[in-house]
């Protein structure tokens, strides 16, 4: 007897479940895949993808249209069925089947309407949630002649409405949550307000290219720019590869071990207006720098605005993130997507990817133009805080916290040049492995760095006259001391109401200079010095002394965590909790242990001032 295959009990609940789970914010990536791939087999010269409003009774309805190779009517039925498409091959990191179905019918259980001209002749369906039968159905329509059926002829109905069927093509129309539900506006859900070139956007943004010879459009209903209450005419979408050419400077750099190639991208704002270079290049989209990793010309974990401010330290990115955007560009046998699509999963175990396991990355490959970059963004800061660092390390050094050392790479870097002119972490995946896989292709997941940590397991004793290594000896370095003063910088890196953030793979402590403590011990000091000759320069001096202590003291909080590494009591997620914003907000309020020292700092400097007066 032959294997038997496995079935499903329950078929409806099976189907239910996987749509109303689905997430919604993979609905535009799926139904524009399915478009590009199917506009790709259309003859050159009219390879074509277009997205616009659709008018039913009054209200505007989100179209996908693209030419191809249509669907008779046994097809349409086949491509309605979830875990089917027509003119793909269905692999495991390909074609699913089931996405653009399953996420637009979470998005418009009111339906999905489709209709595919082939040969001439125009077959529609339409899918969606049935009150009746408690499910997902094909819904069926009566015809004039009394008979009722799924899919319908409808080839005189879009004649009669001027619409070409002398070529292959296939349209897509969302109906939403209700019938008056504009899909255009709103296409996400009702009540859920997103930017008029929000369309755009998000294929700009999930995109690194388009088929061979595949234009887009997309009408002024639903782009930047003039048209806002105008239908009908359109604007042409391009990838950010396409005007790559138009942006001052961009670089690939590859990493011969891993295959992984970094892409840095500089995109400033433009001289003559508001706007990013790239922005100004794509007339039907806004376009912001971002952080995304590449697989497979698709971007996933794509953080921009301010979530990658608030990351882009991790990245050696310290203050620049928004004139600066970060491809991490994986091989082809690299990951898995996960079963929406919507995060990349390591091929080995299925665990998360995520960029952040690969900004030990983004920094060793770094070119020195983009560290020029940085330096130019990096505010002017009118105090020397070589002092207070200086103290740190010595803190350091008294604690004895051991480095850890970063191994060079033996492996030639290998870059290109192509241009020197001038929400959330991902889902854990559901696709599990149930078989051992010896050998599977592809790059294995970062090792996560230890920490040195004590051990009480047998000490085994140095010959006599042995000293430490020089490796030994080697100590933390202390963190380097930034201090923020503009609102929009402590807001990118989400420290509002809170005194400082440490990033530990940078070893880079940014400190709140408008956190709420500052201003109180600045009038309490500047109080103290009010017969000063300017009552103005000595606010100033008492504020920055104010922000100079702040810094010391979550400085030293910080060295203090370091040192717990020694601990085998102290978990990594203690180290964590302990340099963790909240955890530095509370060392840093107990400002008047700090009286003293900003005192005497502040009459050091009225003394120095005095004596370079005399000159």
């Amino acid at each position: 007897m032959r294997p038997e295959h496995l079935g499903i009990g329950d078929k409806t609940f099976l189907i239910n479940r996987l749509i109303q789970q689905a997430p919604i914010n993979t609905l535009i990536r799926e139904f524009f895949k399915n478009a590009d791939e199917n506009a790709a087999l259309a003859p050159e010269g009219n390879r074509r993808v277009e997205i616009f409003p659709t008018v039913i009774d009054g209200v505007r309805k989100l179209t996908f249209w693209n030419t191809g190779v249509g669907m008779s009517a046994a097809e349409l039925r086949r491509a309605t069925d979830l875990s089917s498409s027509v003119n793909k091959m269905m692999a495991l990191d390909g074609n699913f089947g089931i996405g653009a179905k399953v996420s637009g019918l979470a998005a418009s259980p009111d339906g999905i309407r489709y209709r595919s001209c082939k040969d001439g002749e125009v077959n529609e369906v339409t899918i969606g949630w049935d009150e009746e039968e408690q499910t997902y159905v094909r819904f069926s329509v009566q015809l004039a002649d009394g008979q009722t059926d799924t899919i319908y002829d409808v080839t005189s109905v879009v004649q009669a409405a001027g619409t070409a069927i002398d070529f292959d093509w296939t349209e897509v129309v969302l109906f939403g949550e209700s019938l008056d539900h504009d899909t255009v506006a709103e296409p996400i859900g009702t009540g859920v307000s997103v930017d008029r070139s929000f369309i755009a956007t998000s294929i700009f943004r999930r995109f690194v290219s388009f088929s061979p010879g595949v234009q887009v459009r997309i009408d002024v209903a639903m782009t930047k720019g003039g048209g806002k209450e105008e239908t009908g005419r359109f604007r042409q979408l391009r990838t950010l590869d396409e005007i790559l050419d138009r942006l001052p400077r961009h670089e690939d750099v590859v990493d011969a071990e891993t295959g992984i190639t970094v892409r840095y991208i500089h995109d400033p704002k433009h001289e003559g207006s508001s706007h990013t270079y790239s922005a100004r290049a794509n007339a039907a989209t806004g376009s912001t720098t971002f952080l995304a990793l590449v697989y497979r010309d698709e971007r996933y974990d794509f953080r921009t605005q301010k979530v990658w401010s608030s990351v882009a330290p991790t990245f050696g990115i310290p203050f620049g993130s928004k004139v600066l955007t970060v491809e991490v560009r994986l091989p082809d046998d690299a990951a898995f997507p996960n079963q929406y699509r919507d995060a990349l999963t390591w091929r080995h175990d299925r665990s998360p990817l995520t960029a952040d396991q690969h900004a030990y990355l983004v920094r060793q490959l770094m070119p020195d133009w983009v560290k020029e970059v940085i330096r130019s963004e990096s505010p002017d800061s009118a105090d020397d805080l070589n002092d207070l660092q200086s103290d740190l390390q010595s803190l350091l050094d008294e604690l004895r916290v051991p480095t850890n050392v970063v191994k060079k790479s033996p492996e030639q870097i290998t870059r290109s040049e192509a241009n020197d002119a001038g929400l959330a972490e991902p889902e854990p995946t559901t696709l599990q492995s149930e078989e051992d896989e010896e050998k599977v292709p592809g790059i294995k997941p970062p090792v996560k760095r230890t920490e040195p940590r004590a051990s009480t397991s047998r000490v085994r004793m140095a010959p006599e006259g042995a000293t430490a290594s020089k490796l030994a000896r080697a100590l933390e370095r202390a963190p380097e001391i930034k201090i923020l003063t503009e609102a929009d910088e402590i807001a990118d890196r989400e420290m509002k109401g809170r005194a400082a953030r440490f990033y530990p793979e940078v070893q880079t402590l940014f400190v709140n200079g408008l956190y709420p403590v500052v201003a109180k011990m600045a009038d309490e000091l500047s109080n103290e010095f009010s017969d000063a000759e300017d009552p103005d320069e000595a606010r100033a001096t008492a504020l920055q002394a104010s922000q100079r202590t702040l810094a010391f003291r979550v400085g030293k909080a910080t060295c203090f965590a370091l040192a717990k590494r020694m601990l085998d009591d102290w978990s990594t997620e203690d180290l964590e909790r302990a340099t963790s914003p909240e955890s530095l907000s509370m060392a840093a309020d107990d400002y008047r242990q700090s009286l003293a020292s900003a005192r005497k700092w502040i009459k050091d400097r009225v003394r120095l001032a005095s004596v370079s007066a005399l000159g």
